[in-house]
């Protein structure tokens, strides 16, 4: 069974259409401005849950410019890029006299986002062409540079077919933890076979220079830079292809890589190489990913339905729903983190009772390019709950400063909170993940 780069069911998008563009030929109400600067605010905090709640209370109450818009962000959030694009063309036809440019700089961000997760990417460099010349001061400086950066990787890739996941029966293979803790899959490519980081925080999958050549990928002229998560190290890499690889009984065309100067990927203070990542543009288009702790993972060839409503995308980056004491907030999803870590969010919300019951410390956090150390708090134990169970990890770091301006949500949830399932499950194509 073939599958199309992040698309979620065609049929959903078409309902959800019908439920939320308007319809009829009437005078489309004036919006209120309390409810607008309530909607634009949980936006701005990326609280998309919430966000989605207050859609489907208050669609009527709003003009048609504004239901389309956060209902085009929520498609690309909840992976029915059909849909965001769909929508926010409707959006670009209507007469857009007195809305901001930085509505139309966001809608236009988020297209260029859609158009890459399906693989059009010639459509996904003219959209991000159009927003950094035509909208240029819509927009902070640091999404300015991303956008730029993204322009250089799309259009990189114009010509290229869209990646592609052919599932067949389905597979199952066998990983290994490696040095750091990380899971491992085998990956075939060829006559060869390489063991991969799964990382699901990892938005292209990555490749060390030499690997890229030894497993003989299609090098592409072009050059950025990119940025390693929680370290904030900067370097250059370029881009390959990788025509057919394998994993399991899974084929995978034309798979996007990151290629990494092998220094990048070696962390110094353990003598480690990493030397391939298989990211999120492939492990979103498995569809769903099933991990069990005896050591296997399988990839079934159809995706089930599921009770749960609780991952989303913010860009390429799997952000999870989860409930931790009175609160449910969102936190990333990384399968590349060893450990589980709360951002700067959660330690304002929660400054008094940290004071109290977590040590201050200083200590190292290694990523792609080096080591960056940093101030911190170390809560004994902490609680999270997925699907009505809960469960407890141990020393969980709390981080006292923003890792990036635009930071909004509580933490980054790593490995130790996967290992306290049997089985872990993420579903791209119902977008949700449940532990048991």
């Amino acid at each position: 069974m073939k599958h199309t780069p992040f698309t979620s069911p065609g049929i959903l998008a078409i309902i959800l259409s019908a439920l939320l563009l308007p319809r009829c030929t009437s005078i489309a109400p004036v919006d209120a401005p309390p409810l607008i600067r309530q909607m634009d605010k949980l936006l701005d905090k990326k609280e998309y849950f919430h966000l989605e709640n207050q859609l489907n209370l208050h669609s009527l109450e709003l003009s048609t410019s504004r239901r389309l818009y956060f209902a085009a962000i929520l498609d690309n959030v909840f992976n029915r890029n059909t849909g965001c694009i769909a929508r926010i063309d409707s959006f670009m036809n209507l007469d857009l006299a007195g809305l901001p440019d930085s509505i139309k700089a966001n809608l236009l961000r988020v297209q260029g986002d859609s158009y890459f997760k399906l693989g059009q990417y010639a459509a996904a460099a003219r959209t991000d062409s159009l927003l950094v010349h035509q909208y240029p001061k819509a927009v902070d400086s640091p999404t300015l540079a991303d956008e730029k950066n993204d322009w250089l990787i799309r259009h990189a890739l114009r010509n290229e077919a869209p990646e592609e996941v052919v599932l067949g029966a389905g597979a199952g293979v066998t990983w290994s933890r490696d040095l750091l803790g990380l899971i491992e899959i085998p990956l075939q490519s060829h006559t060869q076979t390489v063991n991969a980081i799964f990382d699901t925080r990892a938005n292209i999958s990555s490749v060390t220079r030499s690997y890229a050549e030894k497993l003989h990928l299609r090098l592409m002229d072009v050059h950025y830079r990119e940025s390693a998560g929680i370290t904030g190290n900067q370097f250059t890499v370029g881009l390959a292809v990788a025509d057919s690889l394998y994993i399991g009984q899974v084929l995978v065309r034309h798979a996007i890589f990151q290629v990494m100067p092998d220094s990048i990927l070696y962390f110094e203070p353990i003598h480690f190489q990493i030397n391939i990542i298989v990211g999120m543009t492939i492990i979103a288009d498995l569809q769903e990913v099933q991990v069990y702790n005896d050591g296997r993972m399988v990839i079934p060839p159809t995706p089930a339905p599921g009770d749960l409503h609780n991952m989303g995308f913010d860009g390429l980056d799997p952000v999870l729903l989860l409930a931790s004491g009175g609160d449910t907030l969102l936190y990333h999803f990384d399968s590349g983190a060893s450990t589980t870590t709360l951002y700067a969010t959660w330690f304002d919300a929660h400054r008094a009772a940290i004071l109290r019951s977590a040590s201050k410390k200083r200590t190292g956090f290694m990523g792609a390019g080096g080591m960056k150390t940093k101030d911190i708090y170390l809560l004994p134990s902490f609680q999270l709950s997925l699907g009505g169970k809960t469960v407890t990890i141990d020393s969980v770091s709390i981080l006292t400063e923003k890792i990036t301006p635009q930071e909004r949500f509580n933490g980054n949830v790593g490995q130790d909170f996967m290992r306290q399932f049997k089985e872990f499950t993420f579903d791209f194509r119902y977008m949700y993940v449940k532990g048991i």
